[in-house]
């Protein structure tokens, strides 16, 4: 795998210490040796793009955030751009000068908002996505905190389901009881997206109609951290 072949202590990135490498390996490895262009919603201190930046020898690395640090001006290779990831017209204007044939790879590790998100996947994945392009959202699971601004409890404050958890085992003795499903968040967002890569047999009246559609995507892999979306 290619990151084995780095020497990661160089990059400033979570990713790293969050084991995130060991989920993109495989699914960028055919990709390694080419002419990659890869945009990343979400700069922080530029670590990460340093990384892809390495990763892909052959590939220009584009970043946008709201906050450009000032040592990425002039790196060998990457772009970076101030602005917001719903701004569908500054997104437009970075693919149109970094990849106006398209991006192979998109990655969000911006916001992890919903509504934010949201924006910025379709207007992407629809307009400056190559076909058989990878579209990645990193840290879906916020929906489900508590504590995140459109997690689990932002929409009627603390959230029931602890306290009926905790009821069900008290009186039935079964111990841990399974987490109502909801769509709150990155997690509803998900979910959405799932519905998506599903749109052949939901739009489908029964078993022997014929689908409406088939799906926008080829393929859908859902990691504890990361969501890997392939254009058909």
């Amino acid at each position: 795998m290619r990151s084995r072949d780095l020497d990661l202590t160089q990059y400033n990135t979570d990713k790293i210490a969050s084991g995130y490498l060991r989920w993109y390996d495989p699914i960028l490895q055919p990709l390694v040796h080419s002419e990659v262009r890869l945009l990343e919603l979400g700069v922080h201190e530029g670590g990460s793009l340093r990384l892809w930046r390495d990763y892909f020898q052959r590939g220009v690395v584009a970043g946008i955030d709201l906050r450009i640090p000032e040592d990425l001006a002039g790196e060998e290779r990457i772009r970076v751009f101030k602005g917001n990831q719903s701004d569908t017209a500054f997104l437009s204007r970075v693919a149109g000068e970094v990849a106006p044939g398209g991006f192979d790879v998109i990655i969000d590790d911006a916001s992890h908002v919903a509504s934010l998100t949201r924006t910025a996947f379709w207007h992407l994945f629809e307009n400056h996505l190559k076909p058989s392009g990878i579209y990645v959202i990193e840290d879906w699971g916020t929906g489900y905190w508590d504590d995140w601004p459109d997690g689990r409890s932002s929409r009627s404050g603390r959230s029931p389901w602890r306290s009926l958890r905790l009821a069900v085992a008290r009186h039935t003795g079964l111990g841990k009881v399974p987490i109502p499903t909801h769509g709150y968040g990155m997690v509803g967002f998900v979910k959405e997206l799932v519905d998506e890569q599903g749109a052949a047999d939901r739009t489908r009246a029964n078993f022997s109609g014929k689908p409406l559609r088939a799906s926008r995507f080829e393929s859908m892999t859902i990691t504890p951290a990361i969501v890997f979306i392939t254009k058909r």
